[in-house]
């Protein structure tokens, strides 16, 4: 399953999400960055969404911590927004609690769990 994770803010946040999940050994080699297309007068593109490709198992479960997690360790406002299987969820720093079972599920759409 594929899934896209958009951070509102800069760059940066961009970057440290992907380092972040590239460091757990069971999204190694499956993060990326997308980037949005360069437009006609732009000199690049900025880093947009972190993609991961997950696999079947507890993959779902580790993300949703992982990206719970990563959000705590933020020192300003967080927001997140999460799209898989045509299913959107928005993480907050003041909402993580409230939306974890929401998370797991938009996750675990395609896997079958």
């Amino acid at each position: 399953m594929q899934l896209g994770i958009g951070v509102v803010g800069d760059a940066d946040d961009v970057m440290s999400l992907k380092a972040w999940l590239s460091a757990e050994p069971e999204f190694r080699g499956a993060v990326r960055i997308d980037r949005a297309p360069i437009g006609k007068t732009d000199l690049g593109s900025l880093p947009e969404v972190v993609s991961i490709s997950l696999g079947a198992g507890g993959a779902g479960t580790i993300l949703a911590s992982s990206l719970i997690t990563w959000l705590q360790t933020r020192r300003t406002t967080a927001k997140l927004t999460v799209e898989a299987a045509g299913r959107t969820v928005t993480l907050e720093i003041q909402t993580l609690e409230d939306v974890r079972s929401l998370l797991e599920e938009i996750i675990r759409a395609d896997d079958g769990a």
